[in-house]
């Protein structure tokens, strides 16, 4: 297990980020001061913008540790918070986590709340390597429960009188989900096919990579992916028939092959897509005599969002190999990583 805080990522429909300075306002306007939000919480409902002000400093020094989860979700359509979600608790010893959030009343009923949970539970499993994944309600806000029921929680128990929120001593339901059922959940839901059409290899790579732009801006670079694409071993990740994400592999070298471009879309980021992609591919290479597997990435450390690319590729045993600075441009030091298959 290896604690890596409060990182930035992203959904279909939302930011989830550490707290920064800036958020009292919505934070304390969005949910904060609401009693409906806050009457199955444990901490009172905020009376002013400045009991918010400094909650919120608190958090954001302590986003410097590691070990500290507290996410604002943010609204991608709104621009701002419209709630958090965190580790209220994490235990190494057990490699658990237990989670709390609330969402604003505006939204809640829309699935939300589901998503940010998803996306919270595949980060402590895909990235920080816990085994377990636990949260609990007051038997009296049914639909807490009903949002750990949708990210395939199950039900432990009612603890009773176990608790203390703002209505007084209170039941807790509990919920969990552990790692290999998370897995199983994840390979139940898409699957990984090779396409060998061309024309439907250049159907799926286009519509992947017109939706990363943060990652394929450059229009003419994202046309050449595309346009070599049709011609290379191509691996498409489905969500019932919905193509999610790829893989390309080209031979560069009799003993290695390269990952030579990889797209999903972002809201099945942290879901276990590009492992499964990556497994695949492995697998591919391995069954055809090839030694190797090498990928090239901007280095770590020029632009958060290739950081976190980076910290995939080592997540599934990638290692570095060699750094060419001016390979593609001075702004773009070129990051190569390889595994044995």
């Amino acid at each position: 297990m290896e604690h890596k805080g409060t990182l930035k990522f992203e959904t279909q429909r939302l930011i989830l980020r550490p707290p920064i300075p800036g958020d009292a306002a919505p934070m304390f306007h969005n949910w904060a001061s609401d009693p409906e939000v806050t009457k199955y919480l444990t901490w009172p409902t905020h009376k002013s913008p400045d009991v918010s002000s400094r909650v919120l400093a608190d958090w954001c020094e302590k986003t410097k540790d590691p070990t500290f989860y507290q996410w604002f979700i943010v609204s991608r359509k709104l621009g701002e918070p419209i709630g958090t979600i965190s580790a209220v608790k994490t235990d190494d010893q057990t490699a658990s986590a237990t989670i709390g959030y609330c969402i604003g009343r505006p939204w809640w009923g829309q699935g939300i709340m589901a998503e940010a949970l998803w996306a919270v539970i595949s980060f402590f499993f895909e990235e920080v390597g816990m085994n377990c994944v636990n949260a609990c309600h007051d038997p009296r806000n049914p639909n807490s429960g009903r949002v750990m029921r949708k990210c395939g929680m199950s039900y432990e128990g009612t603890w009773r009188a176990g608790g203390v929120n703002n209505q007084g001593i209170c039941d807790e339901s509990w919920y969990s989900i552990l790692k290999d059922e998370y897995e199983n959940l994840s390979r139940s839901d898409q699957a990984v096919k090779q396409l060998t059409d061309r024309a439907q290899r250049t159907t799926v790579s286009r519509q992947i990579l017109e939706s990363l732009p943060e990652w394929f801006g450059i229009p003419q670079a994202r046309e050449d992916y595309i346009a070599a694409s049709a011609g290379q071993t191509f691996f498409a990740a489905f969500r019932q028939e919905t193509p999610i994400g790829f893989l390309c592999l080209k031979e560069t070298g009799n003993a290695t092959v390269e990952l030579s471009v990889m797209g999903v879309l972002k809201e099945y980021h942290r879901q276990g897509t590009g492992r499964k992609l990556v497994t695949a591919a492995r697998k591919y290479a391995a069954e055809r005599g090839y030694s190797f597997l090498q990928v090239k990435t901007v280095r770590s450390g020029c632009y958060e969002n290739y950081d976190r690319t980076n910290r995939f590729y080592q997540s599934l045993g990638f290692r570095e190999f060699e750094v060419f600075p001016t390979l593609w441009d001075e702004a773009n030091p070129c990051q190569v990583y390889v595994m044995c298959v």
